[in-house]
């Protein structure tokens, strides 16, 4: 027989063999199918891969420091006084030509909401740098608009709306960042040196809010004060130099981080810090020790922050359909009690979606949300006092939109979603309006104000400008 078909045939014996085996084990023998159990998937040898962010990493110098005189400044979030009134007197033109307000430089940003402050002379912004995935704390001098430092660590997120979304915060030569995944930096406000720095993920086991986070830091009495909302701790506490915890106020209720932003205040006659959290608002004392709780009045999205409206009251507002309340702290001794005792939906009186109202004197300053029937995007003002009356509004002519506006020089500043600054005053339960420009290219410019000594910054999606409103006879504006 010639030899390939010897092969052959012996291939084809240990097909048939091999074909018998498997028949015997598929169909002859019985079959022992094992389950898997706690004690048979190995979890407890199994290790959650987990990115750990080096914050702060990279460090940019661009020119030299040199001090500057300008003494003014927009420290933190809604200002000095957070309350979005300037800490300065100065008179602020409003009168501008068809060129509008004096411009004194323009930056582009990556794209997002965040806030600058004004401090040293220096403008500092929460940043986030397109090509290279990273967030980055930018420091600009405030009269030229030149880049000093910039201090950034790799931090790939999706767009989302944008992706800064929050007004850092300075204190005894520092600066605090919150980013949008909740990294903590704290850094040297002149050197840019690096101070110390906290992953809220990981350290709480928190969840960051739908469209990033929207906390701006606070700084109070040498700490830094936090709404964390994670597994066990709901606000911390932590020290200004060194970034150690000073106390956390624990979560039982499973309070989550919201946008809103914790209020310093004084209600019932007591100091504390009261936070604004997704199922609830908290107060705790300046040891950390909790006051009171209201889960009442909970709305799914929460962005402005409480604002006091009386000597135990607080007006509460959040967007996307959930309107506002009114609520009330009683003190008994040591025993506190947060009662809920109004609230109404936007078209039924003042209400919010992102921007904190103004409060002045007893009067309550809003720009309706875009839920309010027919009052949306006008500034609204009303009577603590007869809350939810309104008492009057601006009027149909000009949709102001989720942009910002503070108080100054006795006028109204406000930025509406396309770039145009409005000015208004109010007088005799009248709004006046005053001046009009836009001065900024892009849409969606809801980044919060900064406004010291006469300069102004505000910021669209994409840019920022610097505003030079001091009045001086004789100043030629510029484009």
């Amino acid at each position: 027989m010639p030899h390939f078909l010897l092969l052959i045939l012996r291939v084809l014996t240990v097909i048939t063999a091999c074909a018998g085996v498997w028949d015997y084990l598929c169909y002859e023998s019985p079959r022992v199918v094992e389950y898997a159990t706690e004690q048979r998937d190995h979890s407890e040898h199994r290790v959650v891969r987990q990115t750990v962010t080096q914050i702060g990493e990279t460090f940019q110098r661009f020119r030299p420091d040199e001090p500057c005189d300008f003494e003014a400044s927009w420290p933190c979030f809604r200002g000095i006084r957070r309350n979005n009134l300037p800490g300065d007197n100065v008179a602020l033109t409003k009168q501008w030509g068809q060129d509008g307000p004096r411009v004194l430089w323009r930056q582009s940003l990556g794209e997002g909401y965040a806030g600058a402050i004004i401090a040293n002379g220096c403008v500092y912004v929460l940043d986030y740098l397109e090509a290279e995935d990273a967030d980055a704390l930018r420091c600009f001098v405030l009269l030229t608009g030149e880049e000093i430092w910039r201090r950034s660590y790799h931090n790939p997120i999706r767009r989302n709306h944008g992706k800064s979304r929050t007004v850092p915060a300075f204190a005894d030569d520092v600066v605090v960042t919150l980013g949008p995944a909740a990294h903590v930096m704290a850094v040297d406000a002149v050197s840019g040196d690096l101070l110390w720095t906290r992953d809220l993920v990981r350290e709480y086991q928190c969840e960051v809010p739908q469209w990033y986070a929207g906390q701006c830091p606070l700084i109070d009495k040498g700490k830094v004060i936090l709404g964390v909302g994670g597994d066990k701790v709901l606000m911390t506490a932590l020290d200004l130099k060194t970034g150690e915890t000073v106390w956390d106020l624990p979560n039982p209720e499973g309070l989550q981080m919201s946008h809103s932003s914790v209020l310093p205040t004084m209600l019932a006659g007591r100091e504390q810090y009261v936070y604004a959290g997704i199922g609830g608002i908290t107060a705790c004392n300046h040891d950390g020790k909790l006051l009171w709780q209201c889960k009442t009045w909970k709305p799914a999205v929460w962005a402005p922050t409480p604002v006091k409206i009386g000597e135990s009251r607080l007006f509460l507002t959040a967007g996307y359909g959930a309107g506002s309340a009114l609520l009330t702290v009683n003190n008994t001794g040591d025993t506190f009690e947060a009662v809920i005792e109004n609230q109404w939906k936007p078209t039924k009186g003042p209400a919010s979606e992102q921007q904190t109202p103004l409060v002045i004197g007893e009067t309550l300053f809003v720009i309706q949300p875009k839920d309010a029937g027919g009052l949306r995007g006008e500034l609204l003002a009303a009577d603590v006092n007869l809350l939810p009356e309104i008492k009057a509004a601006s009027g149909k002519d000009a949709r102001l939109g989720l942009g910002p506006y503070i108080y100054a020089d006795d006028a109204f500043w406000i930025v509406d979603d396309d770039g145009g600054l409005h000015v208004y005053r109010y007088e005799n339960d009248q709004f006046q309006f005053l001046a009009h420009h836009r001065v900024l290219p892009g849409v969606d410019s809801w980044g919060p104000i900064a406004c010291a000594g006469g300069i102004m910054i505000l910021r669209d999606s994409t840019s920022m400008v610097c505003l030079d409103l001091r009045e001086t006879e004789g100043r030629a504006a510029t484009p």
